[in-house]
This record gives C-alpha cells, structure tokens and sequence, in this order.
C-alpha cells in the first residue's frame, strides 16, 4: 500500500464550494434550464428528485449539444426534451470534509470540471468548481503591477 502523505492543503471542500446551487428536477425542459443556466452564468447544475438527492448532472455543453439546427441554432435546446433525458447519471461526487487536494487531483485525473457535494443520504449540498480553485489561488492576494492577460483579439 502506498503511503499517504498528511494533506498540505488544509482547506476542505465546505470552505470552498458554492453551497446550495441551483438544481432542477429531471422532469424539467431543456430549454428552460439552460435559460437560468445562461441568466446566473452557470455551467452545471445537478439533477436531484423530490428528497433532493442526487440523479444525475447536466452541463451547459450536453445542452448545446442538443440545440435544435435550424435558423439560430446552438442557441438553447429545442422541443419538450427535458434535462432527465440529457443528464449524465453518472456523477462524480465529494464530502464537505474531504480536503480540497484530494479533490483537485480528482478532477485533474479524471478531467472533471465540477463535483457535487453531497451529504451522507446524497442530498446535494453544493457544487465544487475549477472556478472555485481559481478563487483559492488568487485568495489574499492583491492585484500585481503586471499588465495582466491582454483580451482576445
């Protein structure tokens, strides 16, 4: 067995994660969720049923994905589809308590770019995010002198 090292990072995923994000239930329409996706600017949202535990996850891209392709395509999904029948029912999940780390080697392995956070009975909690570890890199810091990152051209 490999030895584990203490965690260096002592900031655990309750510190960091946006608590109590926006979630639909899957009998929700497509267009809709992608609507309040787009108004709160948000990437993911989690998928739960009455008892607000975990069913799946649908992300901004899976909802492109399924945009209608006529005149104004790409813009928001198209029909009475709802997000139960796009979600992804599988789901990578994450304590409030485990350190943020682990979390991060997680998501750099497995190429994720959210958890969901979810207590002991997989009731969503919140939504742990890259932005989230963006925050944290850039947390105390004041702005530098630097010219920063020129906008696109």
């Amino acid at each position: 067995m490999e030895a584990r090292q203490p965690c260096q990072l002592s900031d655990r995923i309750g510190d960091l994660m946006t608590p109590s994000p926006l979630v639909a239930t899957a009998d929700r329409l497509a267009a809709d969720v992608f609507e309040m996706m787009n108004e709160r600017r948000i990437r993911h949202v989690p998928i739960v049923n009455e008892k607000d535990e975990l069913e799946g996850l649908v992300s901004r891209w899976y909802l492109l994905g399924h945009a209608g392709s006529g005149a104004g395509s790409g813009s928001t999904p198209e029909g009475d589809v709802t997000v139960g029948e796009l979600m992804s029912e599988r789901v990578d999940t994450v304590s409030a308590d485990c350190c943020a780390a682990e979390a991060a080697r997680h998501m750099l392995r497995t190429k994720r770019s959210s958890l969901v956070v979810v207590d002991e009975k997989r009731r969503v909690i919140g939504i742990l995010t890259e932005a989230d570890f963006l925050r944290l890199a850039v947390r105390g810091e004041a702005p530098c002198s630097c010219v920063g990152v020129p906008p696109a051209a």
